[in-house]
């Protein structure tokens, strides 16, 4: 790298940035006030600034701080220092400079050397922390209380305001933790192509056809579909692209941990399912799987998730590509290993898909209560023909296992049908209502079902292709979006309202299409 006509090393600044990251490199998450306290910037200075009140330093310091916490105005980083004292203590601050001197000092202090090195120590900073793994805490992440009750005719407004906000802090936030194969010197930016896969998404395209219409909202700086297929293929196998999307989750997980989302003392359901792709190909194409026969084909790309079922706070905690010798018992392990790291669970619902011996093992390991609709296998399908409804048979075996066979009745068509759940917590048989609550406590499994529908028809692109790559992007990036959207759901709730409530204040398409429009406004 050149050096400057002050003769200041960027390559010097970039090391000080690595050494000063080195310090955090065992946390997970830093402030960035603290952070920049331990950044040696002294060679900086310009050597005639006279102090009067602040240190060049510091000044120097704030305007980073103002950049990376992508506070727009010097009035609200006025404001958010006098509401952080500790943290304008740690920009060398013993008191909050105002707008007029923060304004002259970056337009009057500040040569253009000094002002260039500003975009470079603020860009290093936020790409170095990438390869750290470490999350740098923005405004975004810290949840606002509303100083006092929104009125109804301002609820639009401040909707749509705070929508926006949000997914410009996101785009900031997640851009850099993605990474899309690009050269340094690529035509197009990451932002180019976020946008218009998102825009993909939105509008259940294909990449040819998607850009096409996005062409007509932005008539520049669009990637077109076979630079963009061409990116996505360059992945040197799909652990290295599941791993950056894992990274992904990681952030989403730790800015709604940070906006008390959960209280990590009380426990959460959550459902586990497996969710198909249908494949017209060869059956021996890597990570294709059998499936019952439909739509013409007994093919498919499979993945496993489990996602918390607690009303307003339905993240998908992770997914899972599914291959054809991956084994459901290992799938479940996996999924709960990781979820148990985050979350207490109370409870597990899957479907019957998972009602055998070895999944129902991996429960019993796990020391995890469950409820799954039971299969009729003979033995259960005998009981069924004899017992009354409700009864609750324990200590049923199937091989060597044993657990809790509920049967109840449910009105099918006029009808009342018998139904049979396998389930390790204590049920009263003599409770009249106890196929309604039964009925409607595993309802909360069906969640699942519309967390996969708002995925497939608000943010999952369509595709063709057979490459394995392009389809396991495809389907993480939706699951990211899903969980961006529930996350910005929240943090509207708790800036208009204080408190998180179950219906949704923004819908996913109206999020989808502000994520990805936000920049062409501000342009």
């Amino acid at each position: 790298m050149p050096r400057s006509e002050r003769n200041i090393s960027k390559t010097t600044i970039e090391k000080e940035i690595y050494n000063t990251f080195e310090q955090f490199k065992k946390e997970k998450n830093i402030c960035i006030a603290g952070f920049l306290n331990k950044l040696y910037l002294t060679e900086i200075k310009n050597k005639d600034y006279r102090k009067i009140k602040f240190s060049y330093e510091s000044l120097f310091k704030l305007l980073l701080f103002k950049q990376l916490k992508d506070i727009r105005f010097q009035n609200q980083v006025k404001q958010y220092l006098k509401n952080h004292p500790e943290e304008a203590l740690q920009l060398g601050l013993d008191e909050i400079p105002d707008r007029r001197t923060i304004g002259f000092f970056l337009h009057h202090i500040l040569d253009n050397e000094a002002k260039e090195l500003l975009e470079f120590v603020s860009r290093k900073i936020e790409e170095i922390s990438e390869k750290f793994g470490i999350l740098l805490d923005l405004k975004i992440l810290e949840p606002e209380i509303p100083k006092k009750e929104t009125k109804e005719r301002n609820q639009y407004l401040q909707k749509n305001k705070k929508t926006k906000e949000i997914c410009h802090l996101f785009k900031k936030r997640f851009s850099p933790f993605m990474d899309l194969n690009l050269n340094y010197n690529t035509v197009y930016t990451k932002s180019q192509f976020i946008d218009l896969m998102i825009h993909m998404g939105q509008t259940r395209d294909f990449a040819e056809n998607g850009n096409k219409t996005y062409r007509e909202l932005r008539t520049t700086g669009c990637p077109d579909a076979d630079t963009l297929l061409y990116h996505l293929k360059n992945y040197q196998n799909f652990k290295q692209l599941h791993k950056m999307y894992i990274t992904l989750f990681e952030i989403v997980w730790e800015m709604a941990r940070k906006a008390n989302t959960f209280d990590i003392k009380r426990s959460v359901d959550v459902a586990i399912d497996f969710t198909e792709w249908y494949f017209y190909g060869d059956r021996s194409t890597p990570m294709v799987v059998g499936k019952e026969p439909d739509r013409g084909t007994s093919k498919c790309y499979k993945f496993a998730t489990i996602n918390i079922v607690e009303s307003g706070k339905r993240f998908t905690l992770l997914a899972l590509p599914v291959g054809p010798f991956d084994t459901k018992e290992q799938i479940l392990s996996q999924l709960l290993n990781y979820a148990l790291q985050r979350v207490k669970i109370r409870r597990v619902f899957v479907d019957r898909g998972f009602f055998d011996s070895k999944a129902i093992k991996v429960f019993h390991r796990f020391h995890l209560k469950y409820l799954m609709p039971a299969t009729r296998i003979p033995t259960v399908k005998n009981i069924m023909e004899i017992a009354p409804a409700p009864s609750v048979i324990t200590d049923f075996e199937m091989k060597d296992i044993t657990f809790n066979l509920v049967i109840v009745e449910e009105l099918e068509n006029g009808k009342k049908v018998k139904r049979a759940f396998a389930t390790n917590e204590e049920y009263d048989e003599n409770d009249v209502k106890l196929g309604e609550r039964l009925f409607l406590l595993y309802g909360r499994r069906w969640r699942v079902e519309t967390s996969y529908r708002v995925k497939k028809h608000s943010y999952l692109p369509k595709t063709t292709s057979k490459d394995y790559l392009i389809r396991l992007f495809y389907f993480m990036f939706s699951v990211l979006l899903y969980n961006l959207w529930i996350l910005a759901d929240i943090l509207i709730w708790l800036a208009l309202f204080g408190q998180v409530g179950d219906d949704h204040l923004v819908t996913s398409k109206l999020f989808g299409t502000i994520l990805y429009t936000v920049d062409l406004e501000e342009g």
